[in-house]
C-alpha cells in the first residue's frame, strides 16, 4: 500500500515539474474560486423534486481550477513547442 502511495506521489510530482504553468494556474484558479465562493456563501441545487445546499466555495473552486488548468495548458504549450525546435 505504501508503495502505491509513494508511486502515485512521484507521478504527481513529475507531472507538476513537466507542466509548471498548468500546475500553478490550476492551483491559483482553485484558490481564487474558493475565496470568491466564501464571499458569496452557499447556493441551492434542486433536481427531481429535491434540493440540497452546496457551499459556493466548492463549486467555484472546481470551476476556477478547471479554468486555471486550461489557461496553464495554453501557457505551457508554446514553451514545449519551442523546446522541440
Amino acid at each position: 500500500m505504501k508503495d502505491k502511495i509513494s508511486s502515485a506521489s512521484q507521478k504527481v510530482a513529475a507531472a507538476a515539474k513537466a507542466r509548471p504553468a498548468e500546475t500553478r494556474w490550476s492551483l491559483l484558479g482553485a484558490a481564487g474560486g474558493a475565496i470568491l465562493g466564501l464571499l458569496v456563501g452557499g447556493v441551492g441545487i434542486t433536481a427531481m423534486g429535491g434540493g440540497a445546499g452546496v457551499p459556493a466555495a466548492v463549486i467555484l473552486a472546481l470551476v476556477g481550477g478547471v479554468l486555471g488548468n486550461r489557461f496553464g495548458i495554453s501557457k505551457d504549450r508554446p514553451v514545449r513547442d519551442r523546446k522541440m525546435d
